[in-house]
């Protein structure tokens, strides 16, 4: 399996050590079992579950549980681990299309995961102050549990609809004041603004000029959804891979779907060149 140690740009406090630093697997067959077995949780659901099974954390704590560590990463973190993931398994430029808001033009984007990557918080902490509109609150980085809870708890809290402004009041651990029952729409876009400062790997926005009409326009990329979505897509492919290596090797299911992602595809080429009569 190949493996890549990645460099996560807010981080958690462990004890009395702050981790800033995992190992990335590649993913193996079962790993893409797995996303597409999961097609009914939502993708921050389905994200935790799959980063379980691929990510280690340098000198975490043994008593602290993997899974709810995960559940617990900003978000920023957990979408750094996803295209490390990425760049490791599928290779290191997402192929994406794009449509144009202003002349509906449909765009083809080649991004590079590097690009993609933002710079580290220079000084993390596991709490913020932040002085607001007449409140003094206390905030932490959103995480990948708030997501969650999110497409679970989809009964609306009282006069509170609208789903980003729940959102945001899950990472105000205190208010004084007291917050109001509904935020005004700045409060909203400052806090959000001050959240992006302090995580800005979880929100990755794209300035894109269209070549049909010469207009610049903004465009949020969604590196989870994109993802599961491109892993899901994949999964024919894995099975006809499959298919080829037990029928040549006659190998079981089980060890070609243990395989990393890289070396079923290496097999099949192996296996594609010998019946072509190339010398391997």
């Amino acid at each position: 399996m190949r493996r890549v140690v990645a460099q996560i740009p807010h981080g958690f406090q462990a004890g009395s050590s702050w981790i800033r630093q995992a190992t990335v697997q590649e993913l193996s067959g079962y790993d893409e079992q797995l996303i597409v077995s999961t097609q009914n949780f939502s993708p921050p659901i389905k994200t935790s579950l799959l980063l379980e099974r691929v990510v280690e954390f340098t000198n975490l704590p043994p008593n602290l549980d993997l899974l709810e560590t995960i559940r617990e990463l900003p978000v920023g973190d957990r979408i750094t681990l996803i295209l490390h993931l990425r760049k490791i398994t599928f290779g290191s430029t997402l192929y994406c299309t794009i449509q144009c808001p202003l002349c509906t033009a449909n765009l083809s984007l080649d991004l590079s995961i590097d690009s993609l990557l933002q710079p580290a918080n220079p000084n993390p902490q596991t709490t913020y102050p932040l002085k607001l509109d007449g409140h003094s609150l206390t905030i932490r980085p959103l995480r990948g549990s708030d997501l969650e809870d999110l497409t679970i708890t989809q009964t609306p809290l009282p006069n509170i609809a609208n789903l980003s402004e729940r959102l945001l009041r899950s990472a105000i651990l205190i208010s004084d004041p007291a917050l109001p029952e509904l935020l005004s729409s700045q409060f909203q876009e400052q806090l959000s603004t001050t959240l992006s400062q302090i995580d800005s790997q979880a929100d990755l926005t794209l300035n894109i000029t269209c070549p049909s009409c010469n207009k610049i326009f903004q465009s949020s990329l969604d590196v989870e959804n994109f993802f599961l979505q491109e892993a899901t897509s994949r999964y024919p492919q894995l099975e006809r891979e499959v298919h080829w290596i037990a029928l040549h090797y006659h190998w079981s299911e089980k060890d070609i779907m243990s395989l990393a992602s890289s070396k079923r595809k290496r097999y099949v080429e192996l296996i594609n060149a010998s019946l072509s009569g190339e010398s391997v």
